[in-house]
């Protein structure tokens, strides 16, 4: 009899720790690397009226927060502090530069990134994958903020003003918190992505907080023009080429 109510305790604390681990919310933050502010330093010099003066302490000021459950997360800019940058043309350009472009919802069953994007009024559902990303998973270890974190990679494809160039992303993750999930839309690696590098910019969990008796609920986007990630991106260049034209 003791032997069976000590296994239901354990039993009780594991399914409690399980329940734990799958709500709560995880708070980022973002600050630019080392070559990012070399760079600016240099064009700062050139022009020094630039507005890219402010650019890196407008960066260190962002905040970000993951919300998930079992079935769901979304990741958005933090709720407004009252800092004087909110809305700023500054801080919107830091937060674009920096890999963040709108409410971002993750579908755990599915699979699912969808990227809630407005464009001059028009709301978009841009969709992708877990599976995209094609992961490369490696054996090196880092310890970030107390949790053992493993390395991984993988090359994404960015548009750019002069045509699609490639970006190394380095991920680490922790499999001690099973939400797939991460910053900026990254996502399907075995666990909570703790830090995403991209060689500009660095963004890493701060702090993470877990709801215990509660389930935290999510509403996953409705209204919106569903539409896949590349052809979203030929849309937009079509409208840049379209702009261009006119304007010549």
């Amino acid at each position: 009899m003791i032997i069976k109510k000590n296994l239901t305790l354990v039993l009780i604390f594991c399914v409690s720790l399980c329940f734990c681990q799958k709500h709560g919310k995880a708070y980022y933050i973002k600050k630019s690397s080392d070559a990012f502010e070399r760079e600016l330093d240099s064009l700062n010099r050139q022009h020094p009226n630039s507005p890219l003066k402010s650019l890196k302490k407008t960066i260190n000021d962002l905040n970000f927060t993951l919300t998930f459950n079992s079935d769901i997360a979304v990741y958005k800019e933090s709720e407004a502090m009252g800092n004087d940058l909110d809305n700023s043309t500054s801080k919107e350009l830091a937060k674009i530069l920096s890999g963040y472009s709108g409410p971002t919802y993750y579908n755990f069953q599915d699979k699912r990134i969808t990227f809630k994007k407005d464009i001059a009024g028009n709301i978009f559902l841009v969709t992708k994958q877990f599976s995209d990303y094609n992961w490369k998973l490696t054996k090196e270890k880092l310890i970030i903020n107390n949790l053992t974190c493993y390395k991984a990679k993988t090359v994404i494809t960015k548009e750019g003003r002069n045509g699609k160039i490639q970006a190394l992303i380095t991920a680490w993750y922790t499999t001690d918190i099973s939400i797939s999930a991460g910053p900026d839309g990254y996502a399907g690696l075995p666990g909570l992505i703790i830090q995403i590098e991209d060689g500009k910019f660095i963004t890493v969990l701060d702090k993470i907080e877990f709801e215990k008796n509660k389930t935290l609920k999510i509403q996953y986007p409705k209204k919106g023009q569903k539409i896949s990630e590349n052809d979203f991106n030929a849309l937009m260049k079509k409208f840049e080429n379209d702009r261009n034209a006119r304007s010549n």
